[in-house]
Parts: C-alpha cells; structure tokens; sequence
C-alpha cells in the first residue's frame, strides 16, 4: 500500500499544473489555428495581461489511493514551480511531500521513501516536471519557442465536440489540447510518450478576469491516478525563490 500510495503521489506532484481559460462565444464559421489560439488567450485576459502576472498560488485537495490530501502549488515565472501534499496516516504524524523544480532539475522530498533529504528526479521525471513548469503553458508565443500547432479534426469530449490541436513541442513530449468550442477554455490536454497522460479540467471560475479550471482528474492508461478539488487561487503574491531551491 505504501508503495502505490508514493506512485500516485510522485505521479500527482509532476502532473498537476495550473492551466487557465474563459468565455468566449464564437460564431459556427470555421475558424483557423491562429485564431482559435487567440480566443484561447482572451480566457487569460489576453497574451498581454498575463504576461503581468508573475506568480500563482493554489491550494486545494487532492483525492488519490483513497486518501484526501490537503495541496498547496505554487509557480513562478520562468519555469519554477513547487507542489506540497500532506498525508495523515493513522496513529503517526502528518508527513508532507514536497516536489519542486528549480528552473533547471527537479526534487522530490519524501519522508515516506525512508528519508528527509532531498532526491533529485531521474531523466523521465524530470522532463515531465520541466515541461510542467513552464509559467505560461504550450500555446503562448508557441511560434517562438518553437512549437507547431495543427488543427486536427473535432473531438468529443465531455460530450460535446472540442477544437484539437495538435501542438509538437521541440525537445518535449506532444500534447493535443482540446477546447472548448463556445468557451475556448480547456476541456482536456493529453500528453504523448513513455508517461503518457490525460488531464481532464472542469468547474470553471473566475480569478481577476481570468477562468480558471476548479477540478482537475489526472488519467494514465485509462485509469485515474488523482483528482485535484482547488479551493483558492491567487495571482502576483509574492513568492521568494529560496521557496523553489533544495536546502
């Protein structure tokens, strides 16, 4: 139990990340890969705005294995992110799971591994932790990080059909995203390879203008591994970076 307990935590840690969205209506006129991108990024209170905001903070619960974990993320522009978890098991003290990704590799701390010092992430980790903390998301200035973006035919999801898109990420897994076709928020973003995953996003509210998803089920191979229940989220709280770094 122990161990599949620290999987799905370990699998939770590297895959929630905070993606945002908002409404939107559209005409029922074919609409092409640019501008289905820029109603996107008008669910962020456009490109501009959320170039403005350099932090986030999140907390929440997470249900995994049966167990309700209490959640706090946080994310700092360019790429650093830190996710903490706190698990309760009966009759021994409360123990905290930290994952965090400096701007280079990723950590994980774990009492429930046997230790209290830090352990750097192995390669395939890790590239999913960088991948996950990019502060901005795959589709903001995709051009010039040098991702391509296609338009694939309309998907069902949630029973409704979606936009899919197809974005190739140079050196990082593909993702296809699919959106909402009235509301351009997410409704899903699945990614390929090794460590494939579904995530899929739900329960929509509005943070300062800008939507963002309340429920999260992250899936691999077809079976849920965690749900996420967010209860707060705020922009441009001050973060300090020693918050992002081993001691």
């Amino acid at each position: 139990m122990r161990k599949r307990t620290v999987t799905a935590l370990t699998t939770l840690a590297l895959m929630v990340a905070l993606v945002s969205g908002a409404a939107a209506q559209t005409s029922a006129a074919a609409l092409t890969v640019d501008e289905i991108v820029t109603k996107h990024l008008a669910t962020k209170g456009g490109a501009e705005k959320w170039k403005t905001i350099q932090s986030q903070t999140m907390t929440g619960v997470a249900l995994a294995q049966g167990f309700e974990l209490p959640m706090t993320a946080y994310a700092k522009r360019p790429n650093l992110s830190r996710k903490e978890l706190t698990i309760g098991l009966p009759g021994q003290p409360a123990v905290r799971i930290v994952n965090l990704f400096d701007g280079a590799r990723a950590w994980m701390i774990n009492p429930m591994t046997g230790s209290d010092a830090p352990q750097e992430m192995p390669g395939a980790e890790s590239a999913i932790a960088k991948a996950q903390s990019d502060f901005d998301g795959a589709l903001i200035d995709y051009k010039t990080k040098g991702f391509a973006v296609e338009l694939l035919p309309a998907a069902t999801v949630a029973g409704k059909p979606a936009h899919h898109l197809k974005v190739s990420r140079k050196d990082l897994p593909t993702q296809h995203v699919y959106l909402d076709p009235d509301t351009f928020v997410e409704l899903r973003i699945t990614t390929e390879g090794a460590n494939a995953s579904e995530t899929d996003l739900s329960d929509y509210k509005a943070i300062d203008g800008i939507m963002v998803p309340h429920s999260v089920k992250i899936s691999q191979g077809g079976a849920v591994q965690a749900e996420l229940k967010i209860t707060t989220v705020t922009f441009n709280t001050p973060i300090d970076d020693a918050m992002f770094k081993v001691k």
